[in-house]
């Protein structure tokens, strides 16, 4: 051990220095702080350091170490790489010594992860995931809240048991969101993603101390296969390659920029700018360095490095917009096939940018292409608004087949090898199939449903040994085929926005896809994961409108969203029935009349309907709409409640269900559409409140003779998107959500006044509801931040704020709970009384 060098100093021998350099080696990020060097020195040796003799053989071996200042104070590592030998065993005992620190909670006796060092913080992830042990750690649901989202997010992406997978899953889901939240907000936001992943204890555990927790949530936009999201503005085109052994994806945007970025954390690596939107891009490798082809809607092609984002050439000739762009390789030497609105398929040779062919035959914009080898010679497949699928041969240059069947643009082409013979996948615009074509002799092979819109992007990859390809498009899906079976093995969901962009490659043996679109933020998936059960179904559609109601003496949340009306049980979540309603369901309201659960429900095309919940029948079909029906609601006449509807044309109407629905009750124009309305009660009498186009508030009379619109309201709003009714002081008033605002207008009714305004939302406010219950009655809001507010309505303050995981669209209460349409999911929050 160390001895004495008779200056006061300490002289370690051989293994004593071995000792002290060995945590050193294993140090993450920007090296051991001091402290914790002295720590897993002692950890590794066994023997008791002091901080003296640790600190001697620093200044000592100070050529050896590299010496970093962090706002943590000073870190240390090697400067050259040390012993890592025995790495599994060594890093489990980091990870234990590293754990040993986190100070404990002296009320439960938990893990104070929110006063854990800085280091233990960023980097105690990737010393679990190499020691094995990250999904023991992960068990701790503190630890998931004050963990460095970009540190954990790596070591997510090691391999772990299927003991841990769902929690990575839920960390993942929202990851691009919570990763720069405040612990309260990422508290919120896993908490709820939790409940979407039917883990509804976790849920619990992570919502402490917070005001509201998850009761239940469906599932239908989460998926394990999920790795991460890219936040910022959508891609138009994709491509994948390799740089510095590590996968990059490279995208094109609108904004004419190209970045590059790393597909394992989704750290940025590269912006290049082009001079105009890049709507097309493909990756080769030209002198041994990874390289992109760019084609923009002005008609440019470039082609850039990508290690040093330097222009290497332009390829001029094109005319107008390039939408396709290809890389392969011919005789040794890499090329590029460009293509777009000029109708012309081009042959460059990218080794000196020569121009090699020029192939005409499209009728109409070129939108895709894509390689195969038939017969011995390598042909480009291309695709677009004429419907046609070609053939060309890139030795000679010719037309070699053209494939007709698509009513439709083929969007998109991609190309594999099925029982060893080769094949082409394309997807139209107007068709919601894929095709599967035989490129030997031009036959369709199959044809792929299961989305419900069109098809804009697919692309082949290997699962398994076995080609399959993937499918996106309008329905926000992607969807993932067997090509030998012709079977459907998974659908990937989550996207909000249409799916443009689809690429694929392979990273450490497992196969990666990215996807995206022009509205949709492009997402990483790990296609080993694709065909893992997602978690509770619910809704394919953004839920558009929510309702609650008593059946059978039961709370039951009836949502609507898709072409389907959808009733659950409050309590649990269950869902009781799914009522089909043919159309795309825009409003809902719900009521009971005489003991039985009623909901009016409108959509688009003009189809509105009363169903009764109780046994899922349809009682009403109600007629003479014939625009999309925006809004609906129950209205008391005379002690029983009447439907209303309004739709684009600008026209109230009543119905009575007990009489003829072949007409109804009342019928009126208005000068503006109605966006929202609302029952009310004015000095004892029933009226209706409509928010319109306008900006305007309106009180409608429902009952006696003459004028019905006894009152209006000038807001101020641009347009009036939602509103709700309340009671306050006795006296009628409404809350008005306009356009973009982001402030929330009460007004009394009884003398048109605005009583009060509800500020601060991040952005423009989506939804408004009303609460009562405990003495108290509060507002609730969603702004499109994804946050919902609480406000107590007496005093306009604000009570409380709940972070979710995305953008919500509509929310009302049911007693003590809210329940909130976010995206394709229902989400119902209770208050916590803990």
């Amino acid at each position: 051990m160390a001895n004495s060098n008779g200056a006061g100093g300490l002289m370690p021998d051989s293994d004593d220095e071995a000792a002290l350099l060995r945590p050193l080696a294993f140090a993450e990020g920007a090296g051991l702080p001091f402290a914790f060097w002295v720590v897993l020195a002692r950890a590794l040796s066994g023997h008791p350091w002091t901080v003296q003799e640790v600190r001697a053989f620093r200044d000592r071996a100070s050529e050896r170490l590299v010496e970093t200042q962090t706002p943590a104070g000073a870190a240390y590592r090697l400067r050259t790489r040390g012993d890592r030998s025995g790495e599994r065993q060594t890093q489990q005992a980091i990870t234990s010594a590293l754990l040993a620190e986190v100070p404990q909670d002296g009320d439960n006796g938990h893990r104070d992860w929110s006063a854990a060092a800085p280091y233990i913080v960023d980097h105690l992830a990737a010393h679990a995931a190499a020691a094995g042990v990250l999904d023991d750690v992960l068990d701790d649901a503190e630890y998931l809240v004050h963990a460095a989202p970009r540190g954990l997010l790596r070591a997510l992406n090691t391999p772990g048991s299927a003991k841990g997978r769902v929690r990575r899953s839920i960390y993942r889901a929202s990851l691009h969101v919570h990763a720069t939240a405040s612990p309260p907000e990422r508290r919120d936001i896993l908490a709820v993603d939790a409940a979407r992943h039917g883990e509804t204890c976790l849920a619990r555990e992570l919502s402490r101390g917070r005001p509201w927790q998850p009761r239940w949530a469906t599932g239908t936009m989460v998926h394990p296969a999920l790795r991460f999201t890219r936040t910022g503005r959508g891609v138009d085109a994709a491509a994948c390659t390799v740089i510095d052994g590590r996968p990059h994806a490279v995208t094109g945007c609108y904004d004419s920029n190209v970045r590059v970025w790393d597909l394992v954390d989704g750290t940025e690596r590269l912006v290049i700018t082009e001079d105009d939107g890049v709507y097309a891009l493909d990756c080769a490798e030209i002198d041994g360095r990874p390289h992109v082809v760019t084609g923009t809607c002005s008609g440019g092609v470039r082609v850039w490095d990508l290690d040093t984002g330097a222009e290497r050439f332009a390829l001029g000739g094109h005319k107008g917009w390039i939408r396709a762009v290809g890389c392969t390789v011919i005789d040794g030497r890499p090329h590029a096939v460009t293509a777009g609105e000029d109708c012309l398929v081009r042959l460059w040779d990218l080794v000196d940018g020569s121009e090699r062919a020029r192939m005409p035959g499209h009728t109409d914009e070129i939108r895709a292409v894509a390689f195969a080898e038939v017969a011995g010679r390598p042909v480009a497949v291309t695709g677009g608004y004429d419907n046609t699928v070609r053939l060309w041969d890139l030795e000679d240059g010719a037309e070699r087949a053209v494939l007709t069947g698509h009513t439709s643009a083929v969007y998109s082409v991609a190309c594999t090898v099925i029982d060893g013979i080769p094949h082409a996948v394309t997807g139209s615009s107007g068709e919601h199939t894929t095709r599967v074509w035989c490129l030997t002799d031009g036959s369709e092979r199959t044809v792929l449903g299961g989305h419900t819109s069109w098809i804009s992007a697919v692309s082949c990859v290997d699962l398994d040994g076995r080609p399959h390809v993937l499918t996106a498009g309008g329905d926000r899906t992607i969807r993932v085929w067997d090509l030998t079976e012709d079977t459907e093995r998974a659908v990937l969901t989550g996207h909000q926005g249409y799916v443009d962009v689809l690429a694929c490659t392979e990273f450490d043996g497992r196969p990666y896809a990215v996807s995206g679109g022009h509205s949709a933020s492009p997402r990483v998936w790990d296609l080993g994961d694709a065909v893992l059960p997602a978690a509770r179904k619910g809704h394919t559609g953004t839920v558009e409108a929510v309702g609650a109601v008593k059946i059978d003496g039961r709370p039951h949340v009836v949502t609507g969203g898709d072409t389907t009306i959808r009733v659950w049980d409050l309590a649990d979540g269950t869902e009781r029935r799914t009522l089909s309603h043919g159309h795309e369901v825009e409003a809902l309201a719900c009521t009971t009349v005489d003991g039985r659960p009623y909901a009016a429900v409108g959509g688009c095309c003009g189809v509105a309907r009363v169903w009764d919940l109780a046994d899922g029948t349809g009682l009403h079909t109600l007629p003479g709409h014939d625009y999309k029906v925006d809004t609906v609601a129950w209205a008391d006449v005379n002690g029983r409640p009447h439907a209303v509807t309004s739709d684009q044309d600008r026209t109230v109407r009543l119905w009575d269900l007990d009489e003829d629905v072949d007409h109804p009750l009342l019928t009126d124009r208005t000068r503006s559409a109605a966006r929202a309305m609302e029952p009310v009660s004015i000095d004892g009498r029933p009226h209706l409140l409509t928010g319109s186009d306008d900006g305007a508030l309106r009180l409608w009379r429902l009952t006696g003779k003459g004028r019905r619109v006894t009152a209006t309201v000038r807001t101020g709003h641009q347009w009036i998107r939602a509103l709700a009714g309340t009671v306050l002081d006795g006296r009628p008033h409404a809350l008005t959500v306009g356009g973009n605002d982001t402030e929330v207008q009460v007004w009394d009714l009884t003398d048109g006044t605005l009583r009060a305004t509800l500020p601060g939302h991040r952005s423009g406010v989506l939804a408004v509801a009303c609460s009562t219950g405990d003495d108290r009655k509060d507002a609730i809001t969603l702004d499109s931040s994804g946050t919902v507010h609480v406000w107590d309505l007496a005093s306009a303050r604000l009570r409380e704020k709940v972070a979710l995981p995305a953008r919500a669209q509509c929310v009302t209460a049911a007693g003590p709970e809210l329940v909130i349409g976010m995206g394709d999911d229902v989400v119902v929050l209770t208050r916590n009384d803990r």
